[in-house]
């Protein structure tokens, strides 16, 4: 009997946690089983006013999903445009949104159903001009872990970006044009391709999408690369640098270079412009030409005294004869 005991609570404790781990098993497909549109909502707005907008959600799992939405703030992630969800406690955002943002309840999507989530964005009648971002995160359970606790490390969110009218400032240079390699920073090359660097930095107090162009000249003068910059639409925040990279995308170059970023931005179409140049010399292979010619002049003149040591024991050969013959003269 002791033994029928024993063994029954072995397999409830087994089909336990079988059935703990589908469920988690099931939460984290369903974290990543959503889909959202749009991305990034780029908004403008006065203090005090209400901003409704649309985010639709769709459900990719087989399985029914409780969709429920969280606001986080959001800042600039290195320079290469990722953003970083400050979900740390004691994380803060000079330009925070998060307790701007309210949306609908809970909703229960079926598998494959769509459905547009309203968010609301008010905007404080004391908040600051300029730009203020936040996100709306969004998480999806199956129902028969709701009120569980259990908390998905998967979501999906929409960037919002909102600026405040007012004194806004617009403000940005461009903090250092560089060329590198293979990843190294460098401005003699042996060769190409090479590639060229922009960095943006915005001292404003609102976002903006730089665009413009990275001309690069030879030493004449004439034109050899003329890249677009921005062409994904990135976008700098306050405070932040962005970078951006064109290759030109030759092997054969030759002298000096120079290239020239003019990049433009703002509402009414600031420019900074920047200059650098660059070196593109093949000093293994000029190296290797001057040793070789090096080399040849060396044998030139060996050989060429070989020449003369040859000819003149020629010479001597061939006046021996009569060097003995005036010496007999002489004796007689």
């Amino acid at each position: 009997m002791r033994i029928q005991k024993l063994l029954a609570v072995f397999v409830a404790s087994i089909l336990t946690i079988v059935v703990a781990s589908s469920a988690l098993v099931s939460a984290q497909n369903a974290g990543q089983g959503l889909e959202i549109s749009p991305p990034l909502l780029d908004l403008k707005a006065d203090p005090g006013q209400v901003i409704k907008s649309q985010i639709r959600v769709r459900n990719v799992t087989k399985d029914p999903l409780v969709i429920k939405a969280q606001f986080e703030d959001f800042v600039a992630n290195g320079e290469d445009g990722q953003p970083k969800i400050l979900l740390k406690e004691g994380e803060t955002s000079p330009y925070s949104i998060k307790n701007w943002l309210s949306s609908t309840s809970n909703i229960t999507l079926a598998p494959g159903q769509r459905e547009n989530i309203e968010v609301t964005i008010a905007v404080p009648k004391d908040a600051s001009p300029g730009g203020h971002y936040g996100v709306v995160r969004f998480t999806g359970s199956p129902p028969e872990l709701e009120g569980t606790g259990v908390s998905l490390s998967a979501s999906v969110g929409t960037l919002v970006l909102v600026n405040v009218s007012g004194n806004v400032t617009q403000s940005a240079k461009v903090a250092e044009l560089y060329t590198s390699q293979n990843g190294k920073r460098r401005s003699l090359f042996e060769y190409g391709p090479v590639t060229v660097t922009t960095r943006v930095q915005n001292n404003g107090n609102v976002h903006f999408k730089p665009k413009g162009t990275v001309q690069v000249t030879n030493i004449f003068g004439k034109n050899v690369y003329l890249g677009q910059l921005n062409q994904d639409n990135r976008t700098a925040l306050p405070g932040s640098i962005r970078k951006f990279d064109q290759t030109i995308d030759k092997k054969f170059m030759f002298g000096k270079y120079t290239i020239t970023a003019d990049v433009v931005y703002g509402t009414d179409s600031q420019i900074t412009s920047e200059k650098t140049t660059f070196w593109v010399v093949p000093y293994k292979l000029i190296g290797m030409v001057i040793f070789g010619i090096i080399l040849l002049i060396l044998i030139f003149r060996y050989y060429n005294k070989f020449i003369i040591r040859r000819a003149n024991k020629k010479q001597e050969v061939e006046d021996e004869p009569a060097k003995k013959n005036n010496k007999k003269a002489k004796k007689s």
